[in-house]
């Protein structure tokens, strides 16, 4: 596992890892002892081996982490979700997460300083058919993005929505990513309930694309 380096304005309580699967491994035992009840029937759901490791392995990685901050055994760490079924710690322990993985790499995002979402895609991939539920009007436009640099921008606004809360395909659209000078992004939206957010890429193994994204505030939904 490796701790990546991030831009400088990044916030310094903000940290991601990149963790590479061994699908071979005979440790998975070790890491099916620290799930919850819940986690591991979820894993049980995959059929293919190597959704089962992705899914157990970055889990009991995260929660690892997490022990180093909260000061708790990882298998008694209390992760819940929200309504729309991003995972989370609850509210008073002050630390936002996000994990993605796809082929052989996981990320890992924490943050005490605002909810975070971290996506990483493969990039040989099929995507003609996805450019009308993905890009804004504004995108169109100014035609920024394209065939060849269409994947940076599902994984920055994949990262956007996962760090909102929200779900993903309904709201690709009403996001603008721009692109700065600094390998980070400008975030444009008309939803004056979405709290201000960043973007940045990352780096990534070969073949991959990885972005993250932060707001700059906590956005735990009241239960009604």
């Amino acid at each position: 596992m490796k701790r990546l380096h991030l831009p400088e304005v990044v916030p310094a309580a903000t940290e991601i890892w990149l963790l590479e699967f061994d699908f071979d491994s005979k440790q998975l035992i070790d890491d099916w002892s620290l799930l919850s009840v819940d986690e591991q029937i979820h894993s049980q759901c995959f059929r293919q081996h190597e959704d089962r490791v992705r899914g157990i392995v970055t889990r009991a990685t995260l929660r690892r982490l997490l022990a180093k901050y909260l000061m708790l055994p990882p298998y008694k760490i209390p992760i819940e979700k929200n309504e729309f079924g991003k995972p989370r710690l609850p509210a008073y322990y002050g630390i936002e997460f996000n994990v993605s993985h796809t082929g052989d790499f996981a990320l890992i995002a924490l943050s005490a300083k605002g909810e975070i979402g971290v996506d990483i895609e493969y990039c040989h991939r099929d995507v003609n058919n996805l450019w009308v539920h993905v890009l804004s009007s504004e995108e169109r436009a100014q035609g920024i993005w394209s065939n060849r640099n269409f994947i940076d921008l599902w994984v920055i606004k994949e990262s956007v929505l996962k760090a909102l809360g929200f779900g993903i395909s309904e709201h690709l659209p009403a996001i603008t990513v721009l692109p700065n000078n600094d390998g980070s992004y400008r975030v444009i939206h008309d939803r004056r309930d979405w709290t201000e957010i960043k973007a940045w890429s990352i780096e990534a193994p070969a073949h991959y694309a990885a972005a993250f994204a932060l707001t700059n505030q906590h956005n735990y939904l009241t239960d009604n």
